[in-house]
């Protein structure tokens, strides 16, 4: 479970980025974020790994109290956590299976049979396990998303994070990346997505909770991207 109780985030003490979000996320829901630029959509992910610190309030996921997590223990949280970036970051001169066996490592698997054991299952869950020799610029944007997601996948997370997953996709690929969300979803794990794809949100429906500077306007189950008529939402059915 992951709550939210009157969560608020300011930088430098006068730019307010959340204001009073008060939510809950059941284990094993699918939610979009959705919002304009500047709405708090990225703000709201960090905090929950901690990326960020919240500024008041409290915010509570799984049995841990984020803010009140010690920088050395901030690692145990986010074994609990899967994120995918909008800007995919690899290290360029790694190919695929090394740089997630780096990211492993990282995480204090050092055991190199398990490594590649654990390597070898996501990347064929994501069905990239035919290019693990191959390096980050040899592949498309949309296969670096499948790498990402599967690095993201490695610790067997039980809540993804995922900021604008279909950014720079073409269509075809960002209906491959949202199977692979809805897979992991239908195994149970929490799918949190924030994006702009309104394509996506319009044709997939689920919970949509809605950022307006800073602030929480609207948590709609089976919602759509917006309650109000655009030229610019498109809707596949």
């Amino acid at each position: 479970m992951i709550k939210f109780e009157h969560v608020s985030k300011l930088y430098d003490g006068k730019i307010q980025a959340l204001e009073d979000i008060s939510l809950q996320i059941n284990q094993g829901e699918f939610v979009y974020i959705v919002g304009p630029s500047g709405a708090g959509k990225t703000t709201l992910l960090k905090l929950m790994d901690k990326q960020e610190q919240l500024t008041s309030g409290s915010l509570q996921m799984g049995s841990m109290l984020v803010e009140r997590i010690r920088p050395s223990q901030t690692y145990i949280l986010r074994r609990q956590i899967g994120i995918v970036l909008q800007q995919d970051l690899f290290i360029p001169y790694l190919n695929v299976d090394e740089n997630i066996i780096y990211s492993l490592a990282a995480s204090g698997v050092s055991d190199l049979q398990q490594q590649r054991k654990k390597m070898q299952a996501v990347l064929t869950t994501v069905g990239m396990s035919a290019y693990q020799n191959r390096r980050p610029a040899e592949l498309s944007v949309g296969q670096r998303k499948k790498v990402a997601i599967a690095r993201a996948l490695i610790n067997q997370p039980s809540v993804i994070l995922a900021d604008e997953p279909t950014a720079n996709l073409d269509a075809r690929s960002a209906i491959e990346i949202m199977k692979l969300f809805f897979k992991f979803n239908l195994n149970g794990t929490t799918v949190i997505i924030a994006t702009h794809d309104s394509t996506i949100v319009n044709s997939l429906r689920h919970r949509v909770i809605e950022l307006q500077k800073g602030k929480m306007i609207r948590d709609e189950n089976n919602g759509k991207y917006s309650t109000r008529s655009d030229p610019k939402d498109i809707y596949v059915w």
